[in-house]
């Protein structure tokens, strides 16, 4: 919950600041933190539902993995490089 709080507060952020300037550049700037905000608010339950149940696809108990895991973690990776890039 964190990442997507800090990812919401920095892309609101961003795009108010890039909306109160002028030029091409500035509003491309601005729909793109006005993307980033809305994926992140969609993002989030779809992580959450898939976090409730990726354990019952584990090779085991021993070995914590399945694809439900990998697409959770690459999600994750990619909102740290969004929120460090804002």
């Amino acid at each position: 919950r964190p990442l997507f709080q800090s990812l919401q507060t920095l892309a609101d952020d961003n795009l108010a600041f890039f909306q109160g300037s002028g030029g091409a550049g500035n509003r491309r700037l601005a729909a793109a933190f006005a993307a980033l905000r809305e994926h992140g608010r969609r993002l989030e339950p779809a992580l959450r539902h898939f976090s409730r149940f990726q354990h019952r696809f584990d090779l085991d108990e021993a070995t914590p993995g399945n694809g439900y895991r990998s697409l959770g973690q690459a999600a994750r990776c990619c909102l740290a490089h969004a929120v460090r890039k804002s």
